[in-house]
């Protein structure tokens, strides 16, 4: 086992995994219970612009499934001499050092996961304020992740 990978680390990637798959079986599901078109393009008001097929629910989760599988093999496969730190890490800090980045990249991959079946639930059942505001609050989400773990890198790293 890897020393900076703990167990919350592998709580959060369990969560990505389980989240991820749920809306690819909950986008298939609507696939075959939806029988009217759904919103496939709402603009930033909030307003659906255009109506299309029920098959384009199943787009997100084939497209972030794939993310978040990438996001697995970056903290399992991938050797640490291939991870981008935000800091060098300095002799007796590595574990630590590695331990947050781990952390960042897990939590990344978790708020995929969560934002992938939640997002696929909203365009099924036509929650179209939802749909409009979840791009930018997972954008915003993603950004304060990065942020915090570039500030903790640098923290630990003293």
């Amino acid at each position: 086992m890897k020393v900076y990978l703990t167990i919350f680390h592998k709580i959060q990637e369990l969560i990505a995994v389980v989240t991820g798959v749920g809306s690819l079986i909950a986008a298939i599901i609507m696939m075959a219970v939806i029988k009217h078109p759904i919103p496939a393009h709402i603009d930033g008001a909030g307003n659906v612009t255009r109506y299309g097929s029920v098959g384009i629910v199943i787009m997100m989760p084939l497209i972030m499934l794939p993310t978040i599988l990438i996001l697995l093999a970056a903290t399992h496969i991938f050797p640490i001499t291939m991870w981008n730190l935000p800091v060098k890490p300095k002799p007796g800090r590595e574990v630590r050092l590695y331990r947050v980045s781990a952390y960042m990249v897990t939590m990344m991959n978790m708020e995929t996961g969560i934002f992938s079946l939640v997002f696929t639930l909203a365009m099924g059942l036509g929650w179209v304020k939802a749909v409009s505001w979840l791009g930018g609050g997972l954008c915003v989400v993603m950004l304060g992740t990065a942020a915090w773990g570039i500030i903790k890198s640098i923290m630990v790293n003293r």
